[in-house]
């Protein structure tokens, strides 16, 4: 007695498929996260700013009120290659925080100046980096259809 299995699979078929359905997924998670990103920067971030943080802004005629777009240099640096999000490097500070070296301190004359940040005034992390849930679904759905279609004979 013989018994034949017929498959309507092939992983071998995935296995050559799947390098490229990988490179696919990575690099849309990048582009995704590079959208997610600004779109959080653009929604606003928490904590928001402080009241001395908007006066000096003010003074620097910078408008708006959301945390890291005063000048748009990190705004605009957001951006993803083939396989990575990239951003300016003082943005990492912002993601974690930091104790800055020197503040503005307003003077007379609506002006202001840098002093020493002997009072150890920090700048609490603002967490801008990530991917909106309706971009992630669709990459992750993207990716099992073409899982399935590739494991198919």
């Amino acid at each position: 007695m013989k018994l034949k299995i017929k498959t309507d699979f092939s992983f071998a078929k995935l296995g050559r498929q799947m390098p490229k359905i990988v490179r696919e997924y990575i690099t849309e998670y990048a582009k995704g996260t590079e959208k997610g990103s600004k779109s959080n920067i653009d929604r606003g971030l928490t904590p928001s700013l402080k009241t001395s943080t908007r006066e000096i802004r003010k003074l620097r005629n910078i408008s708006g009120n959301k945390p890291l777009k005063a000048t748009g240099n990190l705004y605009n640096s957001i951006k993803s290659n083939s396989s990575q999000l990239k951003f300016a490097e003082y943005g990492q500070y912002h993601r974690e925080g930091f104790t800055p070296k020197k503040i503005p301190t307003k003077i007379k004359n609506n002006k202001f100046f840098l002093v020493s940040n002997k009072q150890g005034i920090q700048v609490p992390p603002r967490e801008f980096v990530g991917i909106l849930d309706d971009t992630r679904n669709k990459i992750n759905k993207d990716f099992r259809t073409k899982v399935k279609k590739s494991l198919k004979k």
